[in-house]
């Protein structure tokens, strides 16, 4: 089984770049904005298995040296709850081949080359879920020189103002400029306050594309159900592939909370790993 899903992505990542699923107006739409919605795209039977997927990450357990989980803690109680799982296309072979095949080859077609994945997360969002400060991505993107990534949100739970939904900024991205910060890696907040917000709700089977020097920004999650959103970035295959480097590096310097020494201080690796959003640092 796992010499197909190699195949897939051999040949997924050396193909010319062509238009399969995107128009010409949509590709310049996303130049433009700097992120794309796509409402109902995926099949139904990759849209459905969504919750399934998102529901066995929750449940497993904290294990050093396999996937990665991080938590945050409710302001309000004082519960530790999980915010994000990394690191799990080794375990998941149908998302493996989702993001090797159909998803890297858009991503391929809005670069307008051929694209390779970079990293992968489910961002959960509980009830009381603090949200993320208004950020660009690209700094979390520095370690290997990248010039510029693209990440791909698959709803997999309703994203509406209630819940948490995200926030973009118009045309910010076209300078490929990281924007002065506030302390915690967010967009300088008297800036924010001067961009045109522009809300997004979306739905499981609706994409969203969006450039790494696009702002974007989430609220907590007021709703009773749990947020949960799989984000899978890429960068352009001319720039190389360095998945494995990246979650080597965050291994070592931001590791999941039962991978930590408790002597050791993980502030430096926070200000890559941690950018603006609640987990624990």
């Amino acid at each position: 089984m796992l010499s197909r899903v190699s195949k897939k992505l051999f040949a997924s990542i050396t193909k010319p770049a062509s238009k399969e699923y995107l128009t010409e107006a949509q590709v310049k739409q996303y130049e433009e904005d700097g992120f794309l919605v796509i409402k109902n795209f995926l099949p139904a039977h990759i849209r459905d298995n969504l919750i399934g997927w998102a529901n066995e990450m929750e449940k497993l357990p904290e294990t050093p040296g396999k996937w990665m989980k991080y938590f945050e803690t409710d302001k309000t109680t004082g519960k530790r709850l999980l915010c994000r799982v990394e690191n799990f296309l080794p375990f998941y072979e149908d998302l493996r081949e989702l993001s090797y095949g159909m998803i890297n080859d858009m991503s391929g077609e809005l670069f307008r080359e051929p694209s390779v994945i970079y990293k992968e997360k489910i961002n959960f969002k509980f009830p009381h879920g603090n949200g993320f400060t208004a950020h660009q991505d690209q700094p979390a993107f520095v370690s290997f020189g990248l010039k510029t990534l693209l990440t791909v949100l698959l709803p997999i739970d309703p994203n509406t103002r209630e819940s948490g939904g995200l926030d973009f900024a118009y045309g910010l991205h076209k300078s490929k400029n990281i924007m002065p910060q506030n302390s915690d890696g967010g967009i300088r907040t008297d800036l924010e306050a001067r961009m045109n917000w522009f809300p997004i709700d979306a739905a499981a089977g609706d994409l969203v594309f969006f450039d790494s020097y696009s702002p974007h920004r989430s609220d907590v999650n007021f709703s009773t159900f749990t947020r949960r959103n799989l984000y899978l970035t890429y960068n352009p295959l001319s720039e190389g592939s360095y998945r494995e480097k990246y979650y080597i590096m965050k291994r070592e310097m931001f590791p999941q909370e039962c991978e930590r020494n408790p002597n050791r201080d993980y502030s430096e690796g926070a200000k890559v790993f941690n950018v603006a959003n609640p987990i624990n640092k």
